[in-house]
This record gives C-alpha cells, structure tokens and sequence, in this order.
C-alpha cells in the first residue's frame, strides 16, 4: 500500500518531500502463484520411516542449492573487496551493473550481505524467475538488516549457477556511482560527480539532525547511521522513481533519505530532522494519507526544537487562514495534488502548530503515546483521545483549532 506526502518550503525556498512508504517499482517481487513456485525454507521435520531410502532432491531444490552458493560467493566477494570475485557468477552482460553496484555498496560501508533464494519455479528451464531475498547493513554489521525481494534469472551448467539476470531497483546504489562519507551517526553519500564540499556540509547538518531525532525513537533503537542520499538534478528524476520533483527531502524508511543538491545550507539542520523522525516514528510500517497531520506535524515539531520552524512556518499560515482556504480542522488530509505554492506550507504550519498545541497541553510524552495509538496502531483520534488524554477527542481538536487560529492573527 503506497503512499506518498510532501513537505513544501519553510519561506520562501526550503522545499522538501518528506518519507514515502514507497513501493521501489520494478523493485518488489509480487504475486507468485503458489503452483508454479517452490517455497525455499525450513520445513518441519518428520518422523523418521524404517529403512527408508534417502530422499532424491529435486531439480528444483538442486538449482536452489547451485544459486545459494553462487549468491554466498557474491556476499563473502562484496564484504572482502573482490570485484573479480563478485563478477564471477554474473553474465558478462550484467557487469557493468554489477561492477556499479559493488563500487557503490562499498562506498558506504557495506558491512552485512545475506542473499538467499526464496521462491523457485518448478519447471525446469532459466527463463523462469527465481526470487531472492537480500539483507545489508551499511556501516556497521550490528543492525536490523534492510530487506530487499527481487526477481532474477540463472542458468546451472556443470554445478556452477550464473545469473543473467537480476532485477535492478531504484535505490541510489543500485542506479549511481557514489562517493560517501561516513560519520559518527550518519553516513552521507553522493554522485562521484558532485563536489566533495557538499557532501561534507551535509555530514555536518545531519549529525545535528540525528542527535535531535534520536529522542523520538521511542518505539525502538534509533539506526546505528542515518543514511542521507545527496541527489543532484538527474538523480533527483531518477532515484525511488523521481516522484514529487518539486520537492527537496524524502524519507524511506531503513532504505535511507534523499535530499535535493544545492538547498539553503542554513535549513539543512531542520529538513534533516523533519525527515529522521519520520524514520525512527512510522518507518517502514506504519503511517498513512488519513493522519498525514500528524505523522507531518510531529517532524515538523522535531524540527522546531528552537523555534525556527514556527518562524518559517507562521507567514504562509496566516494567509491560508485569512483566505479563507482552511475548513478549521486540524485534523488535515493528504497534500492535495493541486495545492499552490504557499498553500503547502501553510498546511504543514498548521500541522506543526496541531502537535505542538498537544504537546503544550498534555505533555510530549502523552503526545507520543497518541502518535503511537493513532499513526502506529491505527486507532483514531476518538477512540485514542480518551485513553490517552482522559478527555474526548472532539474539545481538544476544537481547542487546538482555536490556538491556531490565535496564532493566525
């Protein structure tokens, strides 16, 4: 179920897209039938017959074991450094994109590679798509690892598998040779084109973000490294599809973030904040169009830890209310597709001045606790209200309504 919002300029420039719960398209491997595919996995164990004559493997479980291996070589190839080794069990018409991805994994610091197949056709011949499902860690080997699940081809000769195919997906390693520079929270990585100055700039503002976001990771450990992907122009059209290219910032859960080249060096701090929250409170799970007010309003609150956010938010607020254009509820849906340049920033303003009218009234902690009833366990606000808050829904949404109001003046 995809979804994606948006998070427009601060004033007057600052534009910005924030996470998506985006499927990578061509990426995932959906709608196997179940008649024609092999489920690779562990099965229970059965009771051992009497003089039983040991099981003949299948063609099916044989390729498997052939594909494992290979995939094995290209994980113990990828982690040691050996282009050549990595090569090996590639069709040569898949080098170059391979040779792309290797330099870029290692770029950032690739440091826990599993592939193993878990889907395989029953038929035996190589033009049926064998599914493989991939776990990596960048930076540090002690992490969660991010899940890939792509199709691929793969022919068996001599009990040597070899891939002719292997779908390649719109993640920034896998389209773009990269440079990377790898903080003490973050690791940041670029184009090998882009000037080496904007990539440190961004480590920079990015561990200020991480150590702000870090007190919102409140429904698990916050990621040993944010990843931040620095796109320039043709990155930006390419890279998880190039969706929204209005915007400048886009959060994908464990995957990473991906910012715009070339923004205000000054507001860096705060869109990196806006979207590392939106990493460690919906990540790759949770979230939705239907609370797009609160999931938003809470990075936005994060970001506004010294007030700026307010400041830069307030102007377009004032005149979205003064038009006449906002309907009094704070309880805002999705961006509309046709919202206007300074409509967008005002939706956010009064998504940020909805939280933190919560958070005055009942506390942060309580606060989270209803993010987590609504965003996390969908909930809705009324049913959440009263057990969160001990109050129904309806008079607090009024009343912060009213504060915005206020502030509107």
């Amino acid at each position: 179920m995809p979804f994606t919002t948006l998070v427009p300029p601060p004033e007057p420039a600052e534009r910005r897209r924030s996470w998506p719960w985006l499927v990578l398209a061509g990426f995932l491997a959906a709608g196997l039938v179940a008649a024609l595919y092999l489920t690779i996995g562990t099965a229970a164990p059965k009771p051992a017959a009497v003089a039983s004559a040991p099981a003949t493997k299948s063609w099916a479980q044989e390729k498997a074991e052939f594909i494992n291996e290979a995939l094995a070589a290209q994980g113990r190839a990828l982690l040691a450094g050996d282009l050549a080794g990595y090569l090996v069990t590639a069709d040569p018409s898949l080098h170059d994109e391979f040779t792309q991805r290797f330099h870029s994994l290692r770029a950032l610091g690739v440091a826990a590679w599993t592939a193993k197949v878990s889907r395989m056709p029953r038929e035996a011949h190589d033009r049926q798509e064998v599914t493989v499902t991939i776990g990596y860690c960048l930076g540090t080997a002690d992490c969660k690892p991010v899940e890939l699940v792509l199709p691929s081809r793969w022919t068996v000769r001599d009990g040597r598998a070899v891939a002719t195919s292997f779908q390649r997906t719109v993640l920034p390693w896998d389209l773009t040779p990269l440079q990377a520079v790898v903080g003490s929270r973050v690791i940041v990585a670029a184009p090998v084109s882009m000037a080496a100055g904007e990539v440190h700039r961004t480590v920079a503002a990015a561990e200020q973000a991480a150590a702000v976001a870090d007190r919102f990771a409140r429904w698990g450990p916050a990621p040993k490294r944010y990843v931040v992907y620095v796109a320039g122009p043709q990155e930006w059209r390419t890279w998880w599809n190039g969706e929204d290219p209005d915007f400048d910032g886009s959060a994908h859960g464990s995957y990473g973030v991906a910012i715009r080249a070339g923004g205000n060096p000054d507001g860096l701090p705060r869109l990196l904040t806006h979207e590392f929250t939106h990493v460690v409170s919906v990540g790759d799970e949770f979230g939705g169009g239907t609370y797009w007010w609160l999931t938003e309003g809470l990075a936005e609150y994060a970001s506004d830890h010294d007030g700026s956010m307010t400041r830069a938010r307030l102007p377009s607020v004032r005149r979205y209310v003064r038009a006449g254009r906002w309907d009094g509820s704070i309880t805002l849906g999705r961006m509309p597709a046709d919202a206007s340049g300074d409509d967008q920033p005002a939706r956010y303003g009064i998504a940020l001045l909805a939280v933190s009218c919560l958070v005055q009234r009942f506390g942060e902690d309580r606060t989270l606790d209803f993010f987590a009833a609504v965003v996390r366990e969908w909930s809705d606000p009324e049913t959440a209200a009263p057990k969160v808050f001990g109050t129904e829904w309806a008079p607090v949404a009024a009343g912060c309504a009213t504060k915005v109001r206020d502030r509107a003046r």
